[in-house]
């Protein structure tokens, strides 16, 4: 069953909305100085929180608070892995230079293809299933805030480089 969901985000703040057929299916809100989020879908209530600086992982975990998947980052490479309770396994990798698709596979038969354009996108999925969607959001959205960091602090290198 092949679903295409359409998404939005605010212009200065990290909240995602997912509609389907133009209804909303589900929402990301992110903290502001945290990697963190919270999910709310029509099957529940979701929280994503990240730990660790050398290797970080991001956990999902439910209103119980019962962790039903750990996301692993590879830094050098982009890249990110996302293991479910069940056993699943994802792979999330960029798909262009311009960081505007995505995509998270399993390399068996489950694929979601992420779009993106100035703050709303598109993506192509052939499963049904919210908590990947929402995972696959929120790595982006992670790599992007890293990326920014990034750039500020070379900013600040070269603007303090010419002060002294």
């Amino acid at each position: 069953m092949e679903q295409i969901l359409n998404w939005r985000k605010g212009l200065f703040d990290s909240n995602y909305q997912v509609f389907n057929n133009g209804l909303l299916k589900f929402s990301l809100n992110f903290s502001s100085w945290k990697n963190s989020a919270i999910a709310t879908t029509q099957a529940g209530i979701y929280l994503l929180k990240s730990e660790g600086f050398s290797k970080p992982e991001t956990k999902l975990l439910n209103n119980q608070n019962e962790v039903l998947a750990i996301i692993t980052y590879d830094w050098l490479r982009f890249k990110a892995k996302i293991v479910f309770a069940s056993g699943d396994t994802f792979d999330w990798s960029f798909q262009n230079s311009w960081l505007s698709r995505w995509s998270l596979n399993d390399h068996q038969d489950k694929q979601i293809l992420f779009n993106a354009s100035s703050g709303n996108g598109m993506l192509h999925s052939n499963v049904d299933d919210d908590k990947l969607i929402l995972c696959g959001l929120f790595i982006r959205e992670y790599y992007s805030r890293l990326l920014v960091g990034f750039i500020i602090v070379i900013f600040f290198l070269f603007s303090f480089k010419n002060i002294f």
